[in-house]
C-alpha cells in the first residue's frame, strides 16, 4: 500500500536518511583498533538526537561497514560532529600509510516521501491502495496483468 505516513513501521522504515559506509583495512590488526574502538562510538550514535537504527557488517576478508537510520540530515550531520565520531575519523583516516585502512566509502542514502507499507506496518486508511500497473520506462513493453486472463489485457 502507498503511504506517506510510516509510524506504525520499524525505524529503518521511519527513516529520511541513511548512512552507508565501509572501509578496507591494511590488516587483522588495524581492523581490532576499529572494533576496540567501536563501543564508544556506538553509544554516542545511540544517544544522538534522531539516531533510529544501526547495523554493522564484516565482508571478508578486510572489509567492515556501517548502516545507520536518521529521523533527518540535519541529525546525521549533527552525529557527524561529535567528538565521538571526529575522534575515530581521525584515527580511522590517520595519515598517508600511517592510515589502518586502505580505503573506503561513505554514501547518504535520501528516502523518498511515499513508500509501501502492508500488514501490520500499515498506518493509514486504506485511501491510498495497491499500484496496480507502473508506467513503463522507455521501450519498455506491456506486462500481462497476472489477474486478468483475457488476451490483450495487457495493452490497457
Amino acid at each position: 500500500m502507498r503511504s506517506n505516513d510510516f509510524s506504525q513501521a520499524p525505524p529503518q522504515a521511519r527513516a529520511e536518511v541513511f548512512f552507508l559506509g565501509a572501509n578496507r583495512y591494511r590488516s587483522p590488526l588495524a581492523m581490532l583498533g576499529q572494533i576496540r574502538r567501536w563501543p564508544k562510538v556506538a553509544r554516542a550514535l545511540k544517544r544522538a538526537p534522531g539516531y533510529l537504527w544501526h547495523r554493522s557488517y564484516f565482508e571478508f576478508p578486510d572489509r567492515i561497514g556501517l548502516l545507520v537510520a536518521f529521523a533527518s540530515q540535519d541529525d546525521l550531520m549533527r552525529y557527524a560532529r561529535t567528538p565521538e565520531h571526529r575522534e575515530i575519523m581521525k584515527w580511522l583516516v590517520g595519515s598517508g600509510d600511517r592510515s589502518p585502512a586502505r580505503g573506503g566509502f561513505i554514501r547518504i542514502l535520501r528516502a523518498e516521501e511515499w513508500g509501501y507499507t502492508n500488514g501490520e506496518f500499515r498506518a493509514e486508511d486504506g485511501r491510498l491502495g495497491m499500484i496496480d500497473e507502473f508506467t513503463r520506462l522507455g521501450s519498455e513493453e506491456p506486462v500481462p496483468n497476472p489477474g486478468d486472463p483475457r488476451p490483450g489485457s495487457e495493452d490497457r
